[in-house]
């Protein structure tokens, strides 16, 4: 048994294919086949088995993947306490909600791959409930969703059903977004009743039933849902409507920067309504030492830009 095979099995059972594993190590699908083949042989029984989905591990397969795992953890602690966290290697993936992704990505991956240049750090973007997803499924190590604070117990039961771990990073106000050239720019604070009959760009069209829920009568509103956040952030510095976004997803923001967008608080909506993000991972398959360092460091960079 050999420490590259450990990392074969790890990686079928987290791609649920032996081809798209094989890409991860740069070698073909019957050398790796070959491989788990070997290990299999070894044992003396099947790790995994195929069904509609791909390939699952079978029950003495995931036992074996999680002793596999801590035995990698503990290789990898080794290492770094011997020459240093700068050389631990190895590939970590990442999800982060749309916001998070434009406002702390790249700050995230400049100031880790700085600290550990030897370790592959993938970041990718995606909406919350498609984030809990590829973490439960284990296509992704973590992830960092958002969700308001009426969602909370709802989300937090499915997290819970899928057993993912989950620790709130930071919260923040739910802001009325526009341009410096349109009529509620000269307002301090808005209240609902100057939002009625004003034309929203409402952002993968998650807005409007919170707008709704909270007092606002919106079929006096016109709602033009839009999916790019770039979009959305240039309709509104053209003073053609008016957001309902996040605060902390402006961090970082040459719009805000060049004081072409602001946001203003809105009575009723900011006090009671709080956008939350988390940090989410699996609670059943244990972080290595490289990932320990990102959890780490993720809840630095975020945290430590929200004001």
């Amino acid at each position: 048994m050999r420490i590259e095979q450990l990392q074969h099995i790890i990686e079928v059972n987290n791609k649920k294919s032996i081809s798209e594993a094989a890409k991860t190590f740069f070698m073909g699908q019957p050398q790796l086949s070959h491989s788990m083949k070997n290990l299999e042989d070894e044992l003396g029984y099947k790790l995994f088995r195929r069904n509609r989905g791909g390939l699952i591990p079978t029950c003495q397969g995931k036992e074996v993947v999680g002793l596999a795992r801590e035995i990698i953890n503990t290789i990898e602690e080794l290492k770094s306490l011997a020459s240093g966290e700068a050389n631990l290697t190895g590939n970590l993936s990442l999800a982060l909600a749309p916001g998070a992704f434009n406002s702390f990505a790249g700050l995230l991956l400049t100031r880790f791959n700085e600290r550990y240049p030897n370790v592959n750090l993938m970041i990718t973007e995606d909406i919350g409930i498609a984030i809990v997803d590829k973490v439960a499924t284990g296509t992704c190590l973590m992830g960092v969703p958002v969700w308001t604070s009426n969602d909370d117990d709802t989300m937090r039961k499915l997290l819970d059903i899928n057993d993912i771990a989950y620790e709130e990073i930071t919260q923040d106000d739910l802001c009325l977004v526009l341009g410096k050239g349109h009529p509620l720019a000269a307002k301090e604070s808005i209240n609902l009743s100057d939002l009625e009959g004003m034309t929203f760009v409402d952002y993968c069209g998650r807005y409007r039933n919170l707008l709704r829920n909270c007092g606002i009568d919106t079929a006096k509103s016109e709602f033009l849902i839009v999916y790019n956040r770039e979009v959305m952030k240039t309709i509104v510095a053209k003073n053609q409507a008016i957001a309902v976004f996040p605060r902390f997803f402006f961090h970082n923001d040459l719009f805000f920067e060049q004081e072409l967008l602001s946001y203003r608080a809105i009575a009723k909506i900011t006090d009671e309504v709080k956008m939350k993000m988390y940090l989410i991972y699996s609670r059943t398959e244990p972080l290595s030492h490289s990932a320990k360092q990102l959890k780490k460091m993720l809840s630095e960079v975020i945290a430590g830009n929200v004001s």
